[in-house]
């Protein structure tokens, strides 16, 4: 069969089969529903410390930490819709721009999208940060002049915002948190910062940390019963009726709650499961799609990542899944006999522990701080991928290949 007729079978089966999905917005990660389930304490708290900004007084700073899919973006962004909508009633001069740092991914990116946001691009030659040619200082000079000036009110939320610190750390902060002490008059500039590494504050110069994190909340991953309840609420939204079998959605939420209580991967596991279904013209989404689903996307995203990862990133990988501690001086230690190993220069300890952070946001590992009584607290970093799926990725890489037959010698469970 020719690559065009296999390509037009596909699409005539899509067409021809029987459509599962009535409102497949409903499972992209932009969709916020109208309630966000088991989430009332964390909304009730951002909307309590939003709240002053409506009698004319500066919200403290608030930073938000939990894992990647606990529901913090999703919680601010319901939260800040109401704001809007409460403040725009009391005609109040207030802005809340929304910056996803890892996306603008320099610092001068962010402070020209909240220029962009805030339109002070139109508002004056003297204010306008352009793409390009600024310095970050005089860039930031212009935002806030343009704030003291009109007397804004402005609530900045920085979405990953540990992403814009590794990649350029802290400067940007310590000129936001400061800038209060410029806008003496009538305006006022509030930080939300959203992270997805527990850790992100150690990273932070002190000052800086003191004054971003004036109000801190954690988000906790969700269980596996309470996965269930937000897949089958879901279900009713973005399904047909009686297109998902409650088989699939228990095993769904187990998938995801066994792994770190991802909401968000518990739901693109379910939309996967959905288009494989329907591409084998199915009327209902069983386990075996969900288990194919599972498949798929980690075959699909963990064997890229790995592939195409640094050198030094897939060694960190190994030693991970070589230790048997878990912590970060063992995985170290490991790391750095690998690289001689392999010929390679070992990196810092603190580089180190920031990949290891960048693999914990991939969702590739997990790190959870453990309390240790009178020793102090220790890291527990555990792969989240099977032992095949690294050995896969890896075959084809001359400078890790003396490394790879060490896989077989190590179960992931055993660390």
């Amino acid at each position: 069969m020719s690559d065009n007729n296999i390509v037009d079978e596909i699409f005539n089966n899509i067409l021809s089969g029987k459509s599962l999905i009535k409102n497949r917005r409903a499972l992209t990660i932009d969709y916020v529903p109208d309630k966000l389930q088991f989430r009332d304490e964390e909304t009730k708290t951002i909307a309590q410390t939003l709240s002053v900004a409506l009698k004319g007084s500066r919200p403290s700073n608030l930073l938000l930490f939990g894992k990647p899919g606990t529901g913090k973006t999703a919680v601010v962004k319901y939260v800040i819709d109401n704001f809007i909508k409460k403040a725009s009633k009391m005609k109040m001069n207030i802005h809340v721009p929304f910056i996803n740092t890892k996306f603008a991914n320099t610092a001068y990116k962010v402070l020209f999208e909240i220029a962009e946001d805030m339109q002070i691009n139109k508002a004056g030659k003297e204010y306008q940060v352009y793409f390009t040619g600024l310095s970050l200082g005089e860039a930031t000079d212009r935002i806030l002049e343009y704030i003291k000036q009109q007397q804004l009110h402005v609530i900045l939320v920085l979405d990953e915002i540990d992403s814009l610190v590794d990649k350029n750390g802290d400067d940007i902060l310590y000129n936001f948190t400061r800038a209060n002490e410029r806008i003496t008059e009538g305006g006022f500039i509030s930080l939300i910062g959203i992270s997805n590494s527990l850790t992100f504050k150690d990273k932070l110069d002190p000052r800086v940390r003191s004054s971003l994190s004036e109000e801190e909340l954690i988000f906790n991953p969700y269980k596996i019963n309470q996965l269930q309840k937000i897949l089958s609420e879901r279900i009713v939204i973005a399904f047909y009726e009686n297109t998902v079998t409650d088989g699939a959605i228990n095993l769904c939420a187990a998938m995801a709650g066994k792994e770190n209580g991802d909401a968000r991967k518990a739901i693109d596991l379910l939309r996967v499961a959905a288009e494989i279904a329907e591409l084998n013209n199915k009327d209902q989404v069983t386990e075996d799609d969900i288990r194919s689903a599972q498949y798929k996307i980690e075959k699909d995203t963990n064997n890229e990542i790995i592939k195409n990862s640094t050198t030094h990133t897939k060694i960190i990988i190994l030693a991970i899944l070589k230790s048997k501690q878990g912590n970060t001086g063992d995985v170290y230690d490991i790391y750095s006999r690998f690289c001689l190993q392999t010929e390679n220069e070992p990196l810092t300890q603190r580089r180190v522990t920031q990949i290891i952070s960048e693999l914990d946001q991939l969702g590739i590992i997990t790190t959870n701080i453990i309390n240790q009584g009178r020793y102090g607290r220790s890291q527990k970093i555990k792969l989240t991928i099977s032992t095949a799926t690294i050995k896969e990725a890896l075959k084809d890489d001359v400078f890790i290949s003396p490394l790879v037959n060490l896989i077989d010698q190590y179960n992931i469970e055993n660390n």
